[in-house]
């Protein structure tokens, strides 16, 4: 997997967030990516699917962080999944 510039935000209780570096083919200036939060991607995303969504990215693995996936809602809007490691946010 290719090294991530990114930068991560916690606000005990509440939300936490990141930022990308936006020089990449990945991430342009202007994008805007919001994660969820859920137990189990794969489930997730099969529940989006049947809803119309569509998969961009299936779940990859952040090594020692945890899991992320991508997808389009039936309007198009990009979106993304997040599954920490046991005990991590």
């Amino acid at each position: 997997m290719q090294e991530m510039d990114y930068v991560t935000f916690e606000a005990e209780p509440g939300p936490g967030g990141g930022f990308n570096q936006v020089d990449n083919e990945a991430f342009k200036v202007g994008d805007v990516l919001v994660y969820i939060r859920t137990s189990d991607i794969d489930t997730t995303l099969k529940k989006i699917e049947s809803l119309g969504g569509k998969t961009l990215v299936p779940k990859t693995e952040i090594p020692n962080i945890g899991w992320f996936a991508f997808f389009a809602d039936p309007t198009g809007n990009r979106v993304g999944l997040f599954t920490g490691l046991e005990g991590q946010a």
